[in-house]
C-alpha cells in the first residue's frame, strides 16, 4: 500500500499565509527599485549609466538581483567605456551600480560628430556633438598612428596633458613622423612623434620664457619664436 503523505495543519496555513505574503509583496512597491545610485563614473554621466541597465522604478529588486550578471553585460555593450561594473543593493530597496571606466584619451572628430578615444586608440562608436572634458582632438591620424598617439599622450606629465588642445598629423617628406600641437594657452609646437613624450615635458618651462604666443619647434633642436605679426 502506498503511504500518504500527511501535511499537518499548522503547516498548510504556514504554506497559505507564507504564499499570500509573497503575492502581496511582488504586487506593491515594497518589491520594486527605490533609488539607484552610480559610483566612479568620470565621464560617463550616472543617468547615462542607469539607462544602459534599463532598470528604473518598475523593475523588481529580486529579479534585478538574479539577472544581475547579464544586465552588467548588455550595459558594458551599449557603454564600450566602462571597463567592468558591480551591482549591490542595500536597503532591499536601493541599489548602488559601481563603474570602472577605460581613461578617456582625446575625440576624433568625423562627419560633423566627435568620437572618445580610450585604451589603446580604440575609437568609441558613440557619436557626440561635443567633446567633453578636457581632452585632446586627433586630427588626419590613421589607426596605427592614432594608436601611438593616444599612448603617447596617456603618459605625459599631468600639466602638459592639460594644456594640449589638438594632435595634428601633419608629416612631410623629409619627415613623416612630423606632428603640430595646438596648445591651450595659444602657443604652438611641432615636433617628432619619435621624440615627443620626452622633450613635451620641458613646455612648461620653455612657455614661461616667451614674451609672446608663438612655436615651440621640437622637431629636431629645442627652440621658439613668436608668431608673426599680421599686417
Amino acid at each position: 500500500m502506498k503511504k500518504r503523505i500527511r501535511i499537518s495543519k499548522n503547516w498548510l496555513i504556514f504554506i497559505i499565509v507564507f504564499i499570500i505574503i509573497l503575492i502581496a509583496y511582488f504586487g506593491s512597491s515594497l518589491s520594486k527599485v527605490r533609488n539607484i545610485n552610480v559610483e566612479g563614473v568620470n565621464d560617463l554621466g550616472a543617468q547615462q549609466v542607469i539607462n544602459a541597465t534599463k532598470i528604473d522604478d518598475n523593475s523588481v529588486l529580486l529579479n534585478v538581483l538574479v539577472h544581475h550578471k547579464s544586465i552588467l553585460k548588455e550595459t558594458q555593450k551599449a557603454l564600450p567605456s566602462i571597463k567592468s561594473a558591480s551591482l549591490k543593493s542595500r536597503n532591499l530597496r536601493d541599489l548602488t551600480i559601481d563603474v570602472k571606466e577605460y581613461p578617456t584619451l582625446g575625440y576624433i572628430y568625423k562627419d560633423g560628430d566627435y568620437y572618445r578615444i580610450i585604451n589603446n586608440g580604440k575609437v568609441i562608436n558613440q557619436k557626440m556633438s561635443s567633446p567633453i572634458g578636457n581632452y585632446p582632438v586627433y586630427s588626419n591620424f590613421g589607426k596605427e598612428r592614432l594608436k601611438k598617439m593616444s599612448n603617447i599622450y596617456a603618459e605625459l606629465p599631468s600639466n602638459v596633458k592639460t594644456n594640449v588642445s589638438e594632435f595634428y598629423n601633419s608629416p612631410t617628406k623629409l619627415n613623416p613622423y612630423r606632428i603640430k600641437i595646438d596648445m591651450n594657452d595659444g602657443n604652438k609646437v611641432i615636433a617628432d612623434m619619435r621624440t615627443i613624450k620626452s622633450k613635451l615635458k620641458y613646455y612648461p618651462g620653455m612657455a614661461a620664457q616667451m614674451k609672446k604666443k608663438g612655436v615651440i619647434d621640437l622637431e629636431i633642436g629645442a627652440y621658439s619664436y613668436p608668431f608673426k605679426d599680421k599686417k
